[in-house]
């Protein structure tokens, strides 16, 4: 399921939110990582995590990197990006 991310030091996250389906996949699992934008109804990256205010990247810290990995291999429509 998905593909196997291999990030050995802190995550850089992206997600394409134009190809989010809104369907919650990333978010309801992982909600330390992702969560639900009210406005659109798709996935953010959760407000801590942000770069530079922009909800769509981030970088996570090392203990949160399964759950960013294991989030972008639930996604259905595979647009979350993990460096």
């Amino acid at each position: 399921m998905g593909k196997k991310c291999e990030v050995k030091d802190m995550a850089r996250i992206t997600i394409d939110r134009e190809g989010c389906i809104g369907c919650g996949a990333c978010w309801e699992r992982f909600p330390q990582v992702y969560g639900l934008n009210d406005e659109d109804d798709r996935s953010q990256i959760v407000g801590k995590f942000r770069t530079r205010g922009n909800i769509a990247e981030g970088s996570i810290v090392d203990e949160l990197t399964d759950c960013a990995c294991q989030g972008a291999s639930v996604c259905p429509v595979q647009v979350i990006s993990i460096e």
